[in-house]
């Protein structure tokens, strides 16, 4: 059995893909399994994968899963979360590179800590090859709503994303912790669910991705649609879920502020958005103050006491009309 498997998604990547598969299979830990999900993108991707594992010393430990078609990077989550043979599990998309001690310094840290999962530091790639380290401090949490205790009460930086992160496969398996599929926010919808269910976590200072930032990252949105505000609605309603189940009552209310900074610019973003029509627009609207609507208002004056410039700044951004409608739906304002 494998220690860790290391997922990759394969779409339509055929620039980046030599460059990102090599980095995975010369790494320096051993006893990984290379799980890579065929998307069904053009053909060349794939015709590049074949030809690199064909020929390295460690294409015996690559499993190749094919989709029947197109179904979206988060179905190929959560393919890997189904069919991992490892231990623990690490996603990796198919544009970035990983350092070549990359799973060794985050399974060292994992087998010292005994933690849910693990995350890296990062080096950002800007498009001009401007490389910019994201470096966060070594930390060690454990408890109840650890996590969302360090991102929401301590306000520290934590990064949303899936990959670069050492996950513990019986964690994310034992909590049912799965992304949306065909959803374009999968990182931020699956973390949202590990902050609910993560009882630990680690944090090294040591660098373990090149993150490559492209116009054209498989990550991106480009426009908002009705696609992406129904997608918007999902994350409301799975940031919901995780207060109602907070008992710790500071934690759920900066989880509440949170909350409603998304709501409103999430509904700046519809609103403001040329391909939903009028009709929709009032829909999601709608959708998006009954999400929120049974919020205490009362509750989250502190929070506004201590964030009053940012839900300032947001508020007077908005247009006449929906600064009236919110007045009715939060009166705070």
């Amino acid at each position: 059995m494998y220690k860790v498997t290391l997922s990759m998604p394969i779409y339509n990547v055929a620039p980046y893909v030599e460059r990102a598969l090599l980095s995975a299979l010369n790494q320096t830990f051993e006893s990984i399994e290379f799980l890579l999900v065929d998307d069904r993108g053009t053909y060349i991707s794939m015709y590049i994968v074949r030809r690199i594992i064909k020929d390295h010393p460690r294409g015996k430990d690559v499993r190749i899963i094919e989709h029947p078609h197109n179904i979206g990077l988060g179905a190929t989550r959560n393919t890997a979360i189904d069919n991992a043979q490892g231990e623990y599990l690490f996603f990796m998309d198919s544009d970035d590179e990983i350092t070549p001690d990359c799973i060794q310094v985050l399974y060292d840290k994992m087998m010292e800590e005994k933690v849910d999962f693990v995350v890296g530091s990062i080096i950002e790639v800007s498009v001009s090859g401007e490389q910019i380290r994201r470096i966060f401090n070594d930390i060690t949490s454990v408890g109840r709503m650890c996590l969302a205790e360090y991102v929401y009460m301590e306000k520290h930086t934590f990064p949303v994303m899936t990959w670069n992160k050492l996950y513990d496969l019986s964690f994310i398996k034992n909590n049912d912790i799965y992304c949306y599929p065909k959803h374009l926010n999968e990182d931020m919808i699956f973390n949202l669910k590990v902050v609910h269910c993560a009882n630990s976590f680690s944090i090294v200072s040591i660098p373990t991705i090149f993150y490559y930032r492209r116009v054209t990252s498989i990550t991106g949105v480009k426009v908002i649609t009705d696609r992406t505000a129904n997608q918007y609605i999902d994350i409301l309603v799975e940031y919901k879920k995780i207060y109602l189940s907070c008992k710790s009552l500071d934690i759920g209310l900066f989880m509440k502020l949170s909350m409603l900074r998304f709501s409103v610019v999430y509904i700046v973003l519809i609103l403001n958005s040329n391909r939903i029509s009028k009709e929709n627009k009032r829909t999601y609207y709608n959708i998006i103050v009954a999400v929120i609507e049974d919020l205490s208002c009362s509750d989250l004056l502190f929070c506004i006491a201590r964030f009053k410039s940012l839900a300032s700044y947001l508020y007077y951004k908005l247009p006449f009309r929906l600064k009236y409608m919110l007045r009715g739906c939060f009166d705070f304002f």
